[in-house]
């Protein structure tokens, strides 16, 4: 059982690397913004709006990356503390088997 919970937890601990990898190659926001008024300044607008638009995409990358990040984060500490139990004998299987079973799982909307 143990076993099962490290798996599980080192799957999401490599999805989570994946998040954060994505979320170190979007680019900074400042330094977008200041040559987005560079450009401006110097009235090449076209250019402009096509970096606009850009960051407008990465704003919203940014933003579903942090609430990813934040579920896995939860689903992580959720796993640490069902492997806690489990160490120290507070959760046993039947517990865990239930918990897994219940009215939430039985609809197939996971």
């Amino acid at each position: 059982m143990a076993g099962d919970i490290s798996k599980q937890m080192l799957k999401l601990n490599n999805q989570l690397d994946k998040i954060i990898d994505k979320q170190n190659e979007l680019t900074e926001p400042d330094v977008q913004q200041a040559l987005a008024i560079e450009l401006i300044t110097a009235l090449k607008w076209d250019e402009a709006a096509k970096l606009c638009s850009e960051q407008g995409k990465e704003e919203a990358k940014r933003t579903r990356l942090a609430e990813d990040e934040a579920l896995v984060r939860e689903e992580l500490e959720t796993l640490r503390d069902e492997l806690v139990g489990v160490s120290t004998g507070a959760v046993t299987e039947s517990n865990t088997v239930s918990q897994a079973d219940g009215p939430d799982s039985a609809d197939g909307n996971d």
